[in-house]
């Protein structure tokens, strides 16, 4: 984004929030931050949905898209600025990842005229709505499949379908990730034999061939048909298998495809799981941003690391590690995923509920968009059995507990246990009125981000660390428009600062606080344990 768009990006949402008085987040009163404007770019907060399990609107015990509408309020109170919904193509599965039809909405969601209704909703509320676009692979039900093999069995290299799938006789020496079919031949396959996957070569061989004609059609009837906002890919890493150049190159062909059809469309990518470099390299494509897996994800991963370990020196590290590695995109944080542990697990709830809210709060505090997975803030937990080995992928796709009629049956195959197992902090009925749960928690944090469009749109710039590391503070934006962050990561003590340690003439503005809220008297700032504070000239 040029500097002086970014200016006038900064100062119209600026002007918009100085109109509003900052009712903690909060302001310095320790009051809620309510009616701020809502977010017209990119740098959005979003709440991933696994659609199968949130919400049940017809009593099938399926989630479904109508589901999803009942609940858009539930979302938006909580001050998120888009969802994620994981596929709702028609396919085989639960998870559907294998797609038959990229043209169509699965009948266990609902119906196409359903997702229309969703997308015009979450406008209304001034959300947006992100497709996963899984263009790796498909069903081996899809018709181009189909066609392909008998493209193949009748060796006709001139037929439309004869390179949609990379398919060859049987071999004795039958690569990895591959699969027989048929007796005679055998395809490519990398993650299972019900998931071909595509000939993305092509595709690069050929830009307006086939295959690749089909797959602009697939990205122009849901940005264009259907309004749509953007997309978040899956599995980018194997769209050539081992070979980071030429999956660069398919990004760089399908950001540039999107982009014709909708500019200012908005494209996250499921890239390496920890190779930054790797990620790096993606970057190059011009594909928004990618997931930050290195921040994320796991125990060890930075978000954990601070709030478990009381390193506040993540504030402006997380940022400055991913100015330097999303070479001129727009970071992706997270925590979890449908793929990944639990927040509850990887933020270690059980040892204390607070690294949940600060392991969030920290990540509302970094630059990009950011992204949250459905109940979370209910302290959902991937239970296992202790006789289990390993986690199964159904247990990280529990049902929402809804109090209601609207509430999903587990995944089959998912471990059985007992609510209070699955759901550590209890139902959202509960949380909403929990003044202090995470849930609202969130909630705050989501305010104070949108508050304060500094805070996701400018990279922070360290300007003081406590000599126990437990405190920092780092200023965002520039001229009248810079703030400052102060967090105190301490599990336990309170720390006083003088505010001219971190600037000239600040005041305090907003809090973010588990308990107690930060104060100012004179000059000193008093930060309790596991606080944010904002502050300005």
């Amino acid at each position: 984004m040029a500097k002086k768009r970014f200016s006038r990006i900064i100062c119209s949402l600026l002007a918009a929030v100085c109109a509003i008085p900052l009712l903690c987040s909060c302001n310095k009163n320790g009051e809620e931050i309510t009616d701020v404007p809502k977010t017209e770019d990119n740098y959005r907060t979003y709440y991933q949905i696994f659609p199968y399990s949130f919400a049940d609107s017809n009593g099938d015990g399926i989630g479904d898209i109508n589901g999803i509408i009942q609940k858009l309020d539930y979302i938006d109170n909580m001050n998120f600025d888009g969802i994620w919904l994981t596929p709702v193509h028609k396919s085989t599965t639960y998870h559907k990842y294998d797609v038959v039809d990229y043209k169509s909405i699965d009948s266990q969601f609902g119906t196409m005229d359903d997702y229309d209704k969703l997308v015009e909703e979450c406008h209304k509320r001034g959300m947006t709505v992100l497709l996963d676009l899984v263009f790796n692979h498909t069903s081996d039900k899809h018709e181009w499949f189909e066609s392909c093999y008998a493209a193949h069995v009748r060796n006709r290299p001139q037929d439309q379908y004869y390179n949609y799938y990379n398919f060859e006789r049987k071999s004795s020496s039958k690569p990895s990730g591959w699969e027989d079919y048929d007796n005679s031949w055998m395809y490519e396959c990398q993650f299972w034999s019900g998931m071909p996957d595509l000939n993305l070569q092509s595709v690069l061989d050929e830009p307006d061939g086939y295959l690749a004609n089909d797959l602009k059609e697939v990205m122009r009837f849901w940005l264009e048909d259907h309004n749509v906002d953007g997309f978040r890919l899956d599995a980018v890493t194997s769209y050539f298998t081992g070979n980071n150049t030429k999956n660069k190159e398919f990004l760089t062909w399908l950001n540039n495809t999107a982009k014709s059809i909708k500019k200012d469309c908005y494209i996250v990518g499921e890239g390496a799981w920890g190779n930054v470099a790797e990620n790096r390299t993606y970057q190059e494509s011009g594909v928004d941003s990618f997931f930050a897996f290195q921040h994320g994800y796991s125990g060890n991963g930075t978000l954990s690391y601070s709030v478990r370990l009381e390193k506040a020196f993540y504030l402006s590290n997380i940022d400055a590690d991913n100015k330097r590695d999303v070479a001129g995109g727009m970071p992706a944080l997270f925590v979890a995923n449908h793929d990944t542990p639990r927040a509850w697990g990887i933020l270690q709830g059980a040892s204390d509920v607070n690294n949940i809210k600060m392991g969030y709060g920290l990540m509302a505090m970094c630059c990009g968009s950011t992204f949250w997975y459905y109940g979370d803030e209910l302290g959902m937990n991937v239970y296992k059995k202790a006789s289990s080995q390993d986690f199964r992928d159904e247990d990280r796709r529990q049902p929402m507990p809804f109090d209601d009629d609207y509430r999903c049956k587990p995944v089959a195959g998912s471990t059985a246990a007992d609510d209070s197992e699955k759901y550590k902090l209890g139902t959202v009925d509960k949380n909403i009125k929990d003044s202090g749960s995470v849930l609202n928690y969130i909630k705050r944090a989501n305010a104070l981000r949108r508050a304060y469009p500094q805070i996701a749109r400018s990279y922070a710039e360290s300007v003081y660390l406590s000599d126990d590391g437990t405190v920092a503070a780092v200023k965002k934006g520039s001229g009248d428009d810079t703030i400052y962050i102060v967090m105190n990561v301490s599990h336990d003590e309170t720390a006083m600062l003088d505010l001219s340690e971190i600037g000239s003439g600040l005041k305090l503005a907003a809090t973010l606080s588990v308990d107690a809220q930060p104060s100012v008297s004179g000059n000193k700032l008093k930060m309790p344990k596991q606080t944010f504070a904002i502050l300005k000239g």
